[in-house]
């Protein structure tokens, strides 16, 4: 009996078991965890659970880290310790004003009067696009707009309306 016991142990002694090491992946700025992030290294591709956990064989040597909302990274397993961050990509969005259907206070009416169109943007909108326009002219009203020039009383009721939307 201690033959057999003494033979399972040495077994076991040469096998050699592949070590590992466990990694969390976090969001740089709330340092919480990341999930489905797809991590690529020389033993394959695998994806992070729940909790931002993947594990990757001592044997590798660097990895690439990948996610859609999140700047793509490779990295030295000898330079990561215990956690990976991440930085999330910037997805600039424009502003948009959003009027409701409800009571009216006279506040659309106020605006109106204030922005008023004069004769040259209204035929500036008026251009169709497929139909080539005259682009000098559109190119010189863009310049004369860019041109600080002295405050009209077109200017001033602009500012006015912005400011009225601002506080509304």
């Amino acid at each position: 009996m201690n033959r057999l016991f003494l033979l399972i142990c040495l077994m076991l002694l040469s096998v050699s078991v592949a070590a590992q090491r466990q990694l969390v992946v976090c969001d740089v700025e709330t340092f919480e965890p990341i999930s489905k992030v797809s991590v690529t290294s020389s033993a394959g591709t695998q994806i992070t659970d729940s909790l931002g956990i993947f594990s990757v064989p001592d044997t590798c040597k660097s990895i690439s880290l990948t996610h859609l909302n999140y700047e793509s990274r490779l990295l030295r397993l000898s330079e990561v310790r215990d956690t990976v961050y991440l930085v999330s990509k910037d997805f600039g969005l424009h502003e948009v004003v959003v009027f409701g259907k409800g009571k009216d206070d006279g506040l659309r009416e106020r605006i109106n009067n204030m922005v008023k169109i004069n004769k040259t943007d209204a035929q500036l909108l008026a251009i169709d696009p497929s139909s080539g326009g005259n682009l000098l002219g559109f190119i010189g009203s863009v310049i004369g707009k860019l041109i600080p020039a002295k405050k009209s009383s077109k200017t001033k009721r602009r500012e006015k309306a912005r400011e009225i939307l601002e506080n509304y």
